[in-house]
């Protein structure tokens, strides 16, 4: 059974369940509960008792919502899209006669007060910001059991619904973002990368203005970025906003959200604090995949991805994206940078340097890194300091000058073997060779 079809099976047993008793129909709980696999009964019991005591309401199972419901004065004209947490769909407000975008709660998630407070917290956090490129809240509400936020309807399409668009062949032109994003003022700029830095320094610029008052956004990513057809971006789902150290669980038992674009600290959970600096963390990660068309970190799970964010260095973006220039590579490195100390000291410095790019100018982070060595021994000192991996972004021959591992392996890693012109680590050791008249890299681990 997949995510979504478990998610809709918790949604409408709650549902059926509370409109049961609310007619004061007898129910078998423990029938309902023999309709999710085992390792789910739990939850779901759970939040059956909460509506057995009533301390929770969930919407009545004979009034699913769909085109033509109306619900507070909004109808609902068609789904836009779902996720863990919610539904959204396109609505019209009768009052103002004008499309939003009303995005519900998830009916067996509202028994849950840890998912409901989240879910006003949104609301909340971007209640206190005015900004252009903060997708505005025009209303939070209750009504029949369901919760909901009216916002401001983008009709673009998200910046990684954009970035699953271009084209396989690269690189990518200014004009390949432009009609991705269905946004023409894209096209007028000198190169793709002029381009994108332009759509996300008004994110820094948002994102400065959340940590102004105190909000931290903590979920920073591309499906968040909504594009307008102006060719502006707006920042949204600041559901987890002010979240101290909370991953959150969905009543399924999965994370709520996606690991790729967490920072170390937020990986680490309850190790490390979490402050403004995981959001320029978050936006470098974002940058990162907008350039070169993939994510610095994968894995077969999102644990493995999250002990990767915490002790890997990802490859440079010179090294999978060739029309990546210094100066590109300095910001994304600074924005990455593991120990939060290292990266942008502000999001509007961040902001700085992605304007510097659009305009094709010198940026700081790159004045900041010096020459070549004194790059490197920066580069190295400040990653080994915490992620235990250090590969130079400089290369020869495919293959970097330095490569270095420190400290143990942490359980469960693959056998880490040291490549290039000098590697050594934890069992790894490699080097220069010469033979025959030819040049070779010679690397073993353990």
């Amino acid at each position: 059974m997949s995510q979504q079809d478990l998610d809709a099976l918790f949604d409408r047993l709650v549902a059926e369940y509370s409109d049961r008793l609310s007619r004061g129909v007898n129910v078998d709980r423990e029938l309902i509960l023999q309709q999710v696999p085992q390792e789910h009964r739990r939850a779901l019991a759970r939040s059956l008792r909460m509506i057995e005591v009533g301390l929770a309401v969930a919407p009545s199972g004979s009034e699913p919502l769909g085109p033509g419901s109306v619900l507070d004065g909004y109808t609902i004209l068609r789904e836009l899209g779902r996720g863990g947490m919610a539904t959204v769909y396109l609505a019209e407000e009768k009052a103002l006669t004008r499309q939003i975008a009303l995005k519900v709660l998830r009916p067996a998630l509202a028994t849950e007060s840890v998912h409901l407070d989240r879910f006003r917290r949104e609301g909340q956090a971007v209640a206190r910001l005015e900004h252009p490129n903060i997708a505005r809240i025009y209303a939070v509400g209750h009504c029949r059991g369901y919760h909901y936020l009216a916002m401001e309807f983008v009709a673009g399409p998200t910046l990684a619904e954009a970035l699953q668009r271009l084209p396989e062949q690269r690189p990518w032109s200014a004009g390949d973002l432009s009609r991705c994003t269905n946004a023409p003022s894209l096209a007028s700029a000198p190169t793709y990368r002029a381009a994108m830095a332009g759509l996300l320094a008004p994110v820094a610029r948002a994102l400065s203005a959340a940590h102004s008052l105190g909000i931290v956004h903590r979920d920073v990513k591309p499906s968040n970025i909504l594009l307008r057809s102006d060719g502006s971006a707006a920042l949204a789902d600041f559901g987890l906003a002010k979240d101290e150290a909370e991953m959150g669980l969905s009543l399924s038992g999965d994370t709520i959200g996606t690991p790729w674009y967490m920072s170390p600290e937020q990986a680490h959970a309850i190790e490390h604090a979490v402050d403004e600096r995981t959001d320029i963390y978050s936006l470098g990660v974002t940058l990162y995949e907008a350039l070169s068309g993939r994510r610095p970190y994968e894995g077969e799970s999102a644990l493995a991805v999250m002990q990767a964010i915490k002790s890997g260095v990802p490859s440079a973006l010179s090294r999978i994206s060739p029309e990546t220039d210094d100066q590109i590579d300095a910001v994304v490195r600074k924005a990455m940078s593991q120990r939060p100390e290292d990266r942008y000291r502000s999001a509007e410095a961040l902001e700085e340097d992605l304007t510097a790019l659009a305009k094709q100018l010198p940026t700081r982070a790159r004045a900041l890194e010096g020459g070549p060595l004194k790059r490197t021994f920066h580069n190295w000192k400040r990653q080994l300091g915490s992620s235990g991996e250090y590969r130079s972004p400089t290369e020869f021959l495919g293959l970097p000058l330095v490569h270095v591992f420190v400290g143990p392996r942490y359980p469960g890693q693959k056998i880490r073997v040291a490549k290039g012109w000098f590697a050594m680590g934890d069992f790894a050791i490699g080097g220069m060779a010469f033979g025959g008249g030819s040049l070779g890299v010679f690397a073993f681990g353990g």
